[in-house]
């Protein structure tokens, strides 16, 4: 496992060009990006970047003509390989990827009859995974036959997390097309809602091709702040589902009896997480039917507030900081710390990934997001 360490190399720009341009680009001094996910950042989580501090799901820069590596080393990066594509989530929303054979929007290139196009080449442990090549200077020593290695790199991020843990992940990108007429982005190829911008600077500047944005980023794929309870629980969306004498009444008081007055105030904040998120699960249950539903929108809106109720729990385990604190190798044998920690990432982004599985039942299906009727418990007491 890699830590990252030392002084951080990072130029934040302002444009002001446009109205609908981006107030900041982040943009590595030394064409690295060092990548990690924050689970709490979202139902799904978002990427972030060692070299932008603060910012989560940030527009990035990417000067033309320069080799880029995106070092995906970091144990959040489980379950998470990132792509680059021409609209939000690339294939997994049927949207163009960046391939040596598809020629960037706008563009009069011909770089796709050669395979020329940009394209990342995906390694695992310095070593290319792909046949082909596209990060020489010169296109004529660019060989293979297209294959740049993301059928064999996204496989990896399905093996158990003790396996993947002790490999590197790196993904090289160099953008060659001058004339491209939009952006492009980073996304994850396992879990959609992950997107993110990326701007495509000069060669020898700060200044983007295209200053303003586009395509448009989905409200929902932009960060939003959670709120104070949410923020100390890792959690997304459990604010109104506090249980007290003056919740709403679909709940109990309390889910979990704590008759101890010597409990922790750790241990009572995770009580107070708890509470809300099973009382979110429990209104998501008490879901209605007709004659017009299947079996498998029934069986998807019952377990989808299930599932969202467990990642919510590894997640606010995982915020705690009561497991992995102490685990610098996920591989350590006999320990309870590593294996807590496997067992909660795991959770976290195994079940998410099929809530979306689920919700693409849903979707096929022509039916609503949700599915809820309200059952109010007829005594709320102390």
């Amino acid at each position: 496992m890699k830590f990252f360490l030392g002084v951080l190399s990072v130029a934040l720009i302002s444009l002001s060009k446009a109205d609908d341009a981006d107030d900041d680009i982040c943009i590595s001094a030394d064409a690295k990006y060092t990548v990690s996910v924050d689970p709490y950042a979202s139902q799904y989580g978002f990427f972030t970047f060692l070299e932008c501090p603060t910012l989560i799901s940030p527009t990035i820069g990417m000067r033309l003509d320069t080799i880029y590596t995106f070092d995906q080393s970091d144990r959040s990066n489980y379950y998470h390989p990132m792509g680059f594509a021409y609209n939000v989530d690339g294939a997994l929303a049927g949207s163009d990827e960046l391939e040596p054979g598809n020629t960037p929007p706008g563009s009069i290139s011909t770089c796709a009859v050669d395979l020329e196009c940009p394209s990342p080449i995906y390694f695992k442990n310095d070593v290319m995974l792909g046949d082909y090549s596209n990060l020489e200077t010169n296109p004529d020593s660019w060989v293979g036959d297209g294959n740049f290695g993301l059928d064999d790199y996204e496989p990896e991020f399905f093996v158990p997390l003790t396996d993947w843990s002790v490999g590197e992940y790196t993904v090289k990108l160099k953008f060659t097309v001058e004339d491209i007429d939009q952006d492009i982005f980073y996304f994850c190829h396992i879990h959609a809602g992950m997107s993110g911008r990326i701007k495509i600077l000069e060669a020898e500047s700060d200044t983007p091709l295209v200053v303003a944005d586009g395509p448009a980023l989905p409200d929902n794929y932009e960060y939003v702040e959670p709120s104070a309870f949410d923020m100390a629980c890792g959690t997304v969306g459990l604010e109104d589902f506090q249980t007290s004498a003056t919740a709403n009444n679909q709940c109990p008081i309390t889910f979990v009896c704590n008759d101890d007055s010597d409990a922790s105030p750790a241990l009572n904040n995770f009580i107070d997480c708890i509470n809300a998120m099973d009382c979110k699960m429990l209104q998501g249950m008490t879901s209605s039917v007709d004659g017009s539903q299947d079996l498998g929108a029934l069986f998807s809106y019952q377990m989808i507030p299930h599932h969202i109720n467990a990642v919510n729990m590894a997640k606010a385990l995982l915020k705690t900081g009561d497991v992995g604190s102490d685990c610098p190798d996920l591989t350590a044998e006999g320990s309870d710390d590593c294996d807590f920690e496997v067992l909660v990432r795991s959770i976290i982004v195994v079940q998410n990934l099929q809530i979306q599985a689920m919700e693409g039942v849903l979707i096929e299906g022509s039916y609503g997001e949700t599915n809820d009727c309200e059952i109010n418990l007829p005594i709320r007491e102390e």
